[in-house]
């Protein structure tokens, strides 16, 4: 999905179905045509447990211009205050952390599933697996260049050292309970593990045995 191409213009879905309209949803690129279609579905279905699911990922994207770069309409963005600290004062941090769990969106999901737990699980884990995908494995700079070519034989393990980051910051971030860290530092762990098909030798090292027992 082109985040930040220019918009076009949007689909007329006024007389769609529930079924087409969460269709047009999975199918179009533009994530303002997504949201409309969203909350064309919400209107119809308001207490639609996978239509709130749907705009509880879809966040803030429709709020994207093609003139400024704001990542922070991407909902996995979040993450980013675990990775990079440093670039995010203590209370954007607070607020980019909490966002991720104190949402109306989420709340009303949670409140709709017979399965509230497994919801969150599975959500942290698709913000999880975002981040990695956009964020985390495109980044040239976790791999060492020679003469201007990537060394990518070792990803994985030069994937390793952020992966550690975020997960370790997830664990010792002062604006998480112990009920909210480990979910979400499992789901990142999970997130690496498919990313790298299994090969969490180098991440295991570096996070130490009583780390790792707490992410499985």
């Amino acid at each position: 999905m082109g985040f930040f191409s220019a918009r076009k213009q949007p689909k007329n879905l006024d007389l769609l179905s529930l079924e087409e309209l969460l269709f047009e949803a999975d199918v179009q690129q533009d994530p303002q045509v997504v949201y409309q279609a969203l909350t064309r579905a919400e209107a119809l279905a308001p207490e639609d447990l996978a239509v709130q699911r749907r705009l509880l990922l879809h966040g803030r994207l429709h709020e994207r211009s093609p003139r400024t770069m704001d990542l922070s309409v991407i909902p996995c963005y979040a993450l980013h205050a675990f990775e990079h600290p440093e670039q995010h004062g203590e209370t954007a941090q607070q607020e980019m952390i909490r966002g991720l769990f104190d949402g109306e969106r989420l709340k009303r999901c949670l409140a709709l599933t017979d399965a509230p737990d497994q919801f969150l699980a599975d959500y942290l884990l698709e913000l999880s697996r975002a981040y990695m995908r956009i964020f985390v494995a495109p980044d040239t700079s976790h791999a060492p260049r020679v003469f201007g070519i990537s060394l990518k034989g070792s990803l994985q393990r030069y994937l390793a050292v952020p992966a550690r980051d975020i997960v370790m910051n997830i664990l010792s971030s002062p604006f998480l309970s112990p009920a909210e860290s480990i979910p979400l530092a499992k789901a990142f762990y999970r997130a690496f593990y498919e990313h790298a098909q299994g090969d969490t030798q180098a991440l295991d090292a570096l996070l130490g045995v009583d780390i790792r027992a707490q992410l499985r």
